[in-house]
């Protein structure tokens, strides 16, 4: 099957998901999981890891099934109180994932086309943290953390360019 056809698949099964959503048949949720696991099964049909290019299916996959898990667990009646913080870390999660299953095993690649999802996970886990701490009942106890946080940040990221300068020169 070459990619046209399998593109034309796609948009069929595509359109027949969302006519059916439009009907009524499948729920909201149930909707966002069947999209995620489409993107997901497209991104496996045309190739996975083949072709870099692939990514444009996984990114929407793993982030929609991000946010159908965090829709179907805040609105369950077990987790009303659930804090929006962990709609973020869902988020960082679905980079990671990006990363780990595609970007990471591209060896050729520069440092910027194979790390990328790393810089968005981090700074989506940072924002979940932030809103974790404002959101906790005693969020003013953990103000004072954050001048250490920032100092620890400076630090790690001060010495990943030393170690990485200096692992670069001993390649040359």
């Amino acid at each position: 099957m070459n990619k046209s056809f399998k593109g034309g698949i796609i948009l069929i099964i595509a359109g027949v998901f969302l006519l059916l959503n439009q009907f009524g048949i499948i729920p909201g949720q149930a909707f966002l999981f069947l999209l995620a696991l489409g993107f997901i099964a497209t991104y496996a049909l045309l190739g996975g890891r083949k072709e870099y290019g692939n990514v444009g299916f996984l990114i929407p996959g793993t982030v929609l099934l991000s946010i159908a898990t965090y829709a179907s667990v805040s609105g369950s009646s077990a987790y009303e109180n659930i804090s929006p913080a962990f709609f973020f870390l869902g988020l960082s999660t679905s980079f990671l994932a990006v990363f780990l299953v595609h970007t990471y095993w591209f060896k050729g690649l520069d440092h910027g086309d194979r790390f990328w999802p790393v810089y968005p996970a981090g700074g989506l886990l940072l924002l979940a943290g932030i809103i974790g701490l404002s959101t906790s009942q005693n969020w003013i106890e953990h103000l004072g953390m954050i001048n250490y946080l920032w100092i620890i940040a400076l630090i790690a990221v001060g010495s990943w360019m030393i170690i990485s300068s200096i692992k670069r020169n001993k390649e040359v």
